[in-house]
C-alpha cells in the first residue's frame, strides 16, 4: 500500500498507487489516470502515438472532461471537452490503510476560458483496492447558477473490438452521433462495427464489457450519472488524427458515465454533485 511522486517526463509529473499487486498511474496535468494495472496487464488503453506534454491532452486512459462533454454548448469555440483535461491538479490529500490506497486531487490551473475562472471547483478521488473507485465532485463556488456537464472518458484495452459486447445496453434509446444525434434503440447487446458514437439515456448502474479473445470480463459500476458514452472511432477516424495510431481502434473501446449533451446539471451557488465510476475485472 504505496503512493509516490515521479516525473519521468519533464514538466509531467505522475502519481502512483499501489495496493496489493495493482497499480495505477495518474498523471497531475488533467488528473488522468493512463494505467490500471492487474496481474501484469493494463486494462487502459493509451495510443501508441499519445502526445506527453505541457498543455496537450493525452489520447487514452482515463481523461476527464469537464465542464462540458464535447463541443461546449455555451460556445463552441470552447476547448473540446472542457479545459480540465489539460489543467494542473495538486494532491490534496492520501490515504493507506489494509483496505485501500486513495488520492484527492484538486483542479488548480487557470482556465482558458475567462467565464470559468474561480467559478467552480472539481476535486478527483481515487482508491485502488480489490477494484478501481474514483469520482468526480463539483462545487459551484460562484454567485450564479452554473450549468455543468462531464464525463470519466475511459479508454479500456480490448483484444478485438469487433468481438467485445455489452448486453446490458440492449433496448436501452441512444443518440447517434455519427447520423445527426438520430435517435434510436439499441436492439441487442452492442458490437463494434465501423465507428461508433452514442450517447446511451438512463443507463443501468452496472455494464459488463465481455472480451472473449482476452477471456476477460469488465464491470463498469457508474453512478451520479445520466447517460452512458460508447464510441470508437473506426478505421477512417482514427487515421485522420495525429495522436491516434492508425490501428489503435482496433484494441480499444470508450465506455464513459457522462452528463452530456442537454443532461448538464444546473447548480446553484454552492450546490455540488458528483459522477464516478468503479472498476472490476475477472482475469
Amino acid at each position: 500500500m504505496t503512493s509516490h511522486i515521479i516525473e519521468e517526463r519533464p514538466g509531467l509529473p505522475e502519481l502512483i498507487l499501489e495496493h496489493a499487486g495493482a497499480r495505477v498511474r495518474i498523471s497531475l496535468q488533467g488528473a488522468q489516470i493512463t494505467e490500471y494495472v492487474v496481474e501484469d496487464t493494463n486494462l487502459l488503453w493509451v495510443s501508441e502515438t499519445a502526445r506527453f506534454a505541457e498543455g496537450v491532452a493525452i489520447r487514452g486512459g482515463i481523461p476527464l472532461c469537464w465542464p462540458w462533454f464535447g463541443a461546449s454548448l455555451d460556445d463552441p469555440k470552447w476547448p473540446q471537452h472542457g479545459f480540465a483535461r489539460k489543467s494542473q491538479f495538486q494532491l490534496v490529500s492520501q490515504e493507506h490503510g489494509p483496505e485501500f490506497t486513495s488520492a484527492v486531487l484538486q483542479l488548480v490551473g487557470t482556465p482558458t476560458v475567462p467565464e470559468w475562472e474561480a467559478a467552480a471547483q472539481l476535486e478527483f478521488e481515487v482508491r485502488l483496492s480489490d477494484r478501481l473507485w474514483m469520482e468526480m465532485r463539483t462545487t459551484n463556488c460562484s454567485n450564479r447558477d452554473l450549468l455543468v456537464g462531464c464525463a470519466l472518458h475511459s479508454y479500456f484495452q480490448v483484444s478485438d473490438c469487433g468481438a467485445v459486447s455489452i448486453p446490458a445496453l440492449t433496448g436501452l434509446d441512444y443518440f447517434d452521433k455519427t447520423e445527426d444525434f438520430a435517435r434510436k434503440t439499441q436492439a441487442s447487446a452492442l458490437k463494434v462495427k465501423g465507428e461508433v458514437d452514442r450517447v446511451f439515456m438512463e443507463p443501468p448502474s452496472c455494464v459488463e464489457l465481455i472480451d472473449p479473445g482476452s477471456e476477460r470480463t469488465l464491470s463498469i459500476e457508474s453512478w451520479g450519472n445520466t447517460d452512458l458514452v460508447v464510441w470508437n472511432p473506426g478505421p477512417e477516424v482514427a487515421a485522420s488524427m495525429i495522436d491516434f495510431d492508425n490501428a489503435g481502434f482496433r484494441q480499444m473501446i470508450c465506455i464513459e458515465p457522462a452528463l452530456a449533451l442537454d443532461n448538464r446539471k444546473r447548480l446553484a451557488p454552492g450546490e455540488s454533485i458528483c459522477v464516478g465510476q468503479t472498476l472490476r475485472c475477472d482475469l
